[in-house]
């Protein structure tokens, strides 16, 4: 695996120090992954990604493997991808997901296509496993 997606990992598990204390994948190599609990710049905590370096025939990315905000429908999904991305910018490191909305117990719940396009406008492309290459510094 690329060292800059190391590198990534790293920034985030030393950056959020919050962990849940529960597996919800397993990486290469048979390693378990553990969400991060994300906060933004005023300590607000807005929810939890579980993430791993990733790399098959096509591409070396960081898998996010879950993605889940603690108060739904008051942005803090977008402000939690917009600093995972902007990290990968600044890392130069791809971020790859695969977009299934997660039940929550609520009657509304986002489609899967709302999903896809939520991701979109952050710069995902494809469809079934999303890719977001990092963007040029401006």
């Amino acid at each position: 695996m690329g060292r800059q997606e190391n590198q990534f990992i790293d920034f985030f598990y030393t950056r959020y120090p919050g962990r849940v204390a529960i597996g919800v994948a397993y990486a290469q190599d048979m390693l378990e992954v553990f969400p991060i609990v994300i906060d933004d710049d005023q300590g607000n905590i807005l929810g939890i990604v579980a993430m791993a370096a990733m790399t098959n025939d096509d591409i070396t990315s960081v898998h996010i493997f879950h993605f889940s905000v603690f108060e739904q429908k008051n942005g803090n999904g977008t402000k939690m991808l917009e600093i995972l991305c902007r990290e990968a910018d600044k890392q130069n490191v791809i971020l790859s997901l695969s977009p299934i909305p997660s039940p929550n117990g609520e009657d509304h719940q986002i489609s899967s296509r709302e999903l896809i396009d939520w991701y979109h406008r952050f710069g995902f492309r494809g469809e079934t496993l999303l890719n977001r290459r990092p963007r040029p510094s401006r």
